[in-house]
């Protein structure tokens, strides 16, 4: 804002006062009394004082005509703040820019190891600042995280834009430590597991052991049972111990059967499923089954499920192309636990990003594995391996999520938390 105020009044205000009245009164000094009195005559007083005649000051006073203040005064014209004022114009340079993804895999550049505890105090309460053994998580296309709060019977949301340590939340679904049976369409058992929330905003939860699949509209007060029947049983109107859960764009649920070793498919509005993969009620290492089936991703573009199969003896996440009969392993080895880098113990939630990079909590390791695409060798990105309140530790992951900038949280089930860490 260059604002150049010229004003260059030039004041040239040069009344030459020129009053050059003559005072030729010599009256004084010619007075030679009686004989040659001629004051009449020589007193010219009036006739040589020529101050009308020769001030000029009104003729050679040209203070109107040289006074050109209003001419040169060019304030008005030059000053153009206004034009030059460019802020609003070059304000959009100066917005949050988004850094380009990177794929974690090509760059080798992964997450700080110190976690920032997002969610909850470490301690179990019920303020809605805390968390009692949490377990699924979810981020929606709107940046909200929501948390399966199994130990307060309850879901909780907050906003990500939140970035205050342990801030507070609401509750989603379900009321504060007040557990139902499968009678009350406004309450959960203990065993709130997976959650999912689709484009309209509905939230689907996996109630464990009322044995069925809640759905609730965004700011209702109860829910609707979309899947299972609320008792446990084999045959197909059933879903016992349901943990993973998955909505599709045309609204089919597919839910993980964990106590079925199964998983299966809801269309909308039916009262029995069809299973997909798994055969029930027959755990296994061989490709045609699944073993204490939890957590669930489904790759709708590709048609491919991907599960984890917690069961300790089996600790693999299999990949199964819907249609198919068999899967196929592509993390963990197939009836060996362990610690290893090719190697999990009871995976639990799982993930993928846009390059098909899979994420795995590896519960029993307190640890997050990270898979790259077409890779059997696993990386650690979060936790030490031991579960404890170290900063760099977790305890007993049982989910993990990306938000949008590829921020990983990670449900710290014994740890009463939700950890973030944050990409480099």
């Amino acid at each position: 804002s260059t604002v150049s105020t010229a004003s260059t009044a030039s004041t040239a205000s040069t009344a030459s006062t020129a009053s050059t009245a003559l005072t030729a009164s010599t009256a004084s000094t010619t007075t030679t009394a009686p004989t040659t009195t001629t004051v009449p005559t020589t007193s010219t007083a009036p006739t040589t004082s020529t101050a009308p005649t020769t001030t000029t000051a009104p003729t050679t006073s040209t203070a109107p005509t040289t006074t050109t203040a209003p001419t040169t005064t060019t304030a008005p014209t030059t000053t153009t703040a206004p034009t030059t004022t460019t802020a609003p114009t070059t304000s959009t340079t100066v917005a949050t820019t988004t850094p380009a993804l990177v794929n974690p895999c090509l760059s080798g550049i992964y997450w700080n190891a110190t976690r920032t505890q997002y969610w909850g105090t470490g301690t179990s309460g019920i303020s809605l600042n805390q968390t009692s053994s949490p377990t699924g998580l979810y981020i929606d296309s709107n940046n909200n995280l929501y948390i399966g709060d199994s130990g307060n019977d309850r879901v909780i949301m907050q906003s990500l834009s939140i970035t205050t340590n342990a801030p507070g939340g609401i509750i989603a679904a379900g009321s504060t430590n007040i557990s139902g049976n499968s009678s009350f369409s406004n309450l959960f058992s203990t065993g709130v597991r997976y959650l999912f929330v689709d484009s309209s905003q509905n939230l689907y939860v996996a109630d464990t052991y009322n044995n069925r699949v809640m759905r609730w509209a965004s700011g209702a007060s109860s829910g609707l049972m979309v899947a299972g029947d609320g008792t446990f049983g084999t045959t197909l109107n059933h879903v016992y111990y349901p943990y993973g859960i998955w909505v599709d764009s045309s609204s089919n649920i597919f839910v993980t059967e964990y106590q079925l070793d199964r998983v299966t498919k809801w269309a909308p509005g039916a009262t029995n499923g069809t299973i997909v993969a798994g055969i029930t009620n027959s755990a296994g290492n061989t490709t045609n089954k699944l073993a204490s089936p939890a957590g669930l991703y489904y790759d709708e573009a590709n048609q491919d499920l991907y599960i984890a199969n917690s069961a300790t003896l089996s600790s693999t996440v299999m990949k199964w192309h819907i249609g198919n009969l068999n899967g196929t392993v592509v993390a963990g080895l197939a009836g060996t636990s362990g610690s290893t880098a090719t190697q999990l113990k009871s995976p639990m939630g799982i993930t993928l990003d846009q390059w098909n990079n899979l994420y795995v909590a590896d519960r029993s390791n307190s640890r997050v594995q990270l898979f790259c695409n077409g890779a059997t060798t696993g990386i650690t990105i979060a936790g030490s391996g031991a579960s404890g309140p170290s900063v760099t530790s977790i305890s007993a992951p049982y989910d993990v999520k990306l938000d949008s900038q590829l921020n990983l949280y990670v449900s710290d089930n014994s740890g009463n938390r939700i950890s973030k860490f944050r990409k480099y």
